[in-house]
């Protein structure tokens, strides 16, 4: 078992790598020819939005990717899909490592993230909504030892503001660039971030109103 962890996580820092030094070429455009192009377009979408989760790459890029390839709803649809699947995957993975409650246990974050933990899915939610990397917030939450239905629903309401707007931005596609629809792009990214703000006001509240959160 300790030789098929070490591959993996061979496997994973070489693809780490790779992505990082062909980061330029992961462009929305780029990702939104190769998929559309392929009779199963839905499927290698989340096939890729997992992998880039685990291999560190930007989920604005492919968020709107998927406005470009599928348009607004289904766009969202298959964003959202990717986004939880690579999530789980990211999350999964680290439990696998038999690393989960190790932050709880720091001298010096344990305090700190058991406190955090309370906050439920709540919690999660308001971390997904921080400026931090999707596979770093995937990492950090399997640290610890929040559930599996606290980390997908949370992951779901945090990740689901940024999505649409990015997808939003993605099916406007070359409308934007020549100046149409431009003022919808914007508005959608303002309503997103508004949501943003909301959602973290709400569960702050909520936190703030109980001790422990179910």
């Amino acid at each position: 078992m300790k030789a098929l962890r070490l591959i993996v996580v061979l496997v994973v820092a070489a693809g780490v790598g790779l992505a990082l030094t062909h980061l330029h070429a992961a462009d929305p455009v780029t990702i939104a020819h190769a998929v559309a192009a392929q009779p199963l377009a839905p499927l290698i979408f989340i096939v890729l939005q997992v992998a880039a989760s685990l291999l560190f790459v930007p989920r604005t890029v492919l968020g709107i990717a998927a406005g470009l390839v599928f348009g607004f709803f289904w766009g969202t649809v298959w964003a959202l899909c990717g986004a939880l699947a690579g999530a789980a995957a990211g999350f999964a993975l680290v439990h696998w490592f038999g690393v989960t409650g190790l932050l709880d246990e720091s001298p010096a974050l344990g305090a700190i993230v058991k406190k955090y933990e309370h906050g439920g899915w709540r919690a999660v939610a308001i971390l997904r909504l921080t400026p931090l990397p999707h596979s770093v917030t995937n990492t950090l939450l399997a640290m610890t030892n929040v559930s599996w239905r606290d980390y997908l629903l949370g992951s779901f309401l945090g990740m689901l503001p940024m999505t649409i707007a990015q997808v939003d931005i993605g099916a406007s596609g070359s409308a934007i660039l020549n100046g149409k629809q431009w003022l919808l792009a914007c508005l959608t990214l303002a309503l997103g971030l508004a949501a943003t703000f909301l959602l973290k006001r709400f569960s702050r509240g909520s936190q703030s109103g109980s001790g422990k959160i179910d």
